[in-house]
């Protein structure tokens, strides 16, 4: 119990503290990083960003040609994205299309039929 106090006494004094020394709030950072950076330090990160975003283009064009060729290899058609949506009602679902009930009634109709027809 009488840990638990002196932490208490002394925990409230230590923030002070921390806060004095420089670990601050981190707001002041985050606006100083944006808006007051640096413009030479700003043209930089861009042009970083840039050569990123080109490296990872050819990597993905490089790995595109790599598929394009195990698919040449085995006969295996590339997959059409927008064949998939073609039917709206069927986007998301796994199974087969549920009937309508007007093709429920056809069917038990034609059923019907069926077994008269059979003796």
């Amino acid at each position: 119990m009488a840990a638990f106090i002196a932490k208490q006494l002394v925990g409230n004094k230590l923030e002070s503290v921390k806060g004095a020394v420089g670990g601050g709030d981190d707001e002041s950072k985050g606006e100083e990083g944006e808006a007051g950076e640096d413009p030479e330090v700003a043209e930089a990160r861009r042009e970083a960003e840039e050569k990123r975003i080109e490296k990872h283009r050819k990597m993905e064009e490089e790995r595109e040609e790599l598929r394009q060729g195990i698919r040449d290899k085995y006969g295996i058609k590339k997959k059409d994205p927008f064949a998939i949506m073609e039917d709206p009602d069927m986007e998301g679902r796994l199974g087969r299309k549920r009937k309508t009930p007007a093709e429920l009634a056809a069917e038990a109709q034609a059923a019907e039929e069926d077994e008269g027809k059979c003796p």
